[in-house]
């Protein structure tokens, strides 16, 4: 006998243990009215209600009860399951998930799924080893499962066991997931920094070399790069690798070592000032211009760092900059400068009048004296302290 009405099961099960009373209602509003006698069992509107009232063990039960009464509705357990886990609540997560697994007429597709899910509870629990010895198992009979490869990644990272990490996002790469090579590039980073801490400088090239084959620009290969050339006082080899990240836009990593970049173009003469104007060229967000105008500082003196921040507040007048001027240089702004924060402070976009709601935040140009949102009365207010 198939339930017709298991889809809305479904979608109760999901909104209520969601909270989205809102969503809730559109599913239903969309499932299609189920032939006479064929309405949501009974069983599964306890259930419901028990999730209702927060009473988790005894839905539990009664979901249970329901699978024994309707073995065809996993699917709801299964849904269940999953969103236990969400709300952390793992021990139920689990015991739901078991008792599928145990069910002796489970067909073998579905096996494959309440394992998958098993595994992700222990995951979520910080279990490792019991989640990777499932994912393991069900790789066995299903070698392309990709979100068994994927989650058994994610495992090995989580224990930093990049090596392993990366065999399996090998076989996602084979098996037509290209935007791999991308993450396998960096882990190839994470053992190259291994190697370097170590001591293991040859090792670490390998893993450097390993990295640029699967993204050639890839940004961590080439800033560790360029450290390894810096260690070995190879300014030149350093500078071709940092002059990169400085092709590549809106690229942060060129900001982890800014210092040592500095201390590069202190050794190249007469190319200092080009290569030093691409950098500063590069540094045009708030946190970017902070952190070169802080290497400057310690490098190069406050002068460099003071010229470079008044510079940019010429160009392009902006609060936090000058804010940082002032911190870096309180006797910095002169009248040409003032004059032009003045400027940029007249033409300062004010955020628009609005009155809010003190119950559930709604906010109005229009005064209520009952919130159009949350329904209640005399909450509105206009106050706000600066």
């Amino acid at each position: 006998m198939t339930i017709l009405g298991v889809d809305s099961a479904v979608v109760l099960v999901l909104g209520i243990v969601s909270g989205f009373a809102a969503l809730l209602g559109f599913w239903l509003g969309r499932t299609q009215k189920a032939p006479a006698g064929k309405a949501i069992p009974q069983v599964y509107i306890q259930g419901l209600n028990y999730l209702l009232s927060e009473r988790q063990d005894e839905a539990v039960e009664v979901f249970l009860e329901a699978l024994r009464q309707h073995p065809e509705s996993v699917d709801i357990l299964l849904a269940l399951g999953r969103q236990f886990r969400r709300r952390g609540e793992l021990e139920r997560a689990l015991r739901v998930h078991q008792y599928l697994l145990e069910q002796p007429t489970l067909a073998e597709e579905l096996r494959q799924s309440v394992l998958f899910e098993i595994a992700r509870d222990y995951l979520k629990a910080g279990i490792l080893d019991r989640a990777e010895s499932i994912l393991k198992e069900l790789l066995e009979s299903q070698p392309a499962h990709t979100e068994g490869l994927a989650t058994l990644a994610e495992l090995y990272e989580l224990g930093s066991e990049w090596a392993s990490s990366i065999a399996i996002r090998k076989r996602l790469l084979q098996s037509g997931m290209s935007e791999q090579q991308k993450v396998i590039a960096l882990l190839y980073g994470e053992l190259a920094e291994e190697a370097l801490r170590s001591g293991d400088h040859s090792q670490a090239q390998k893993y450097l070399n390993a990295a640029r084959r699967e993204v050639p620009d890839n940004p961590r290969a080439l800033m560790i790069a360029g450290r390894f050339a810096f260690d070995k006082k190879d300014w030149q080899g350093a500078l071709k690798y940092w002059d990169k990240l400085l092709a590549l836009p809106a690229d942060s990593a060129i900001l982890l070592v800014l210092e040592p970049f500095l201390q590069v173009l202190q050794h190249l003469g007469g190319q200092q000032q080009d290569h030093l104007q691409r950098l500063q060229d590069h540094c045009r967000s708030p946190l970017a211009i902070k952190r070169l105008a802080e290497a400057l500082q310690k490098i190069e003196g406050q002068a460099a760092a003071s010229s470079f921040l008044r510079n940019i507040l010429i160009k392009k007048p902006d609060l936090r900059v000058f804010q940082l001027l002032l911190s870096m240089d309180p006797n910095a702004p002169e009248t040409e400068l003032i004059e032009k924060m003045a400027l940029a402070v007249r033409q300062w976009q004010l955020e628009p009048e609005l009155f809010h709601c003190q119950s559930c935040g709604y906010q109005s140009t229009q005064y209520y004296w009952r919130c159009p949102s949350c329904r209640q009365w005399g909450v509105f207010s206009g106050e706000e302290k600066l």
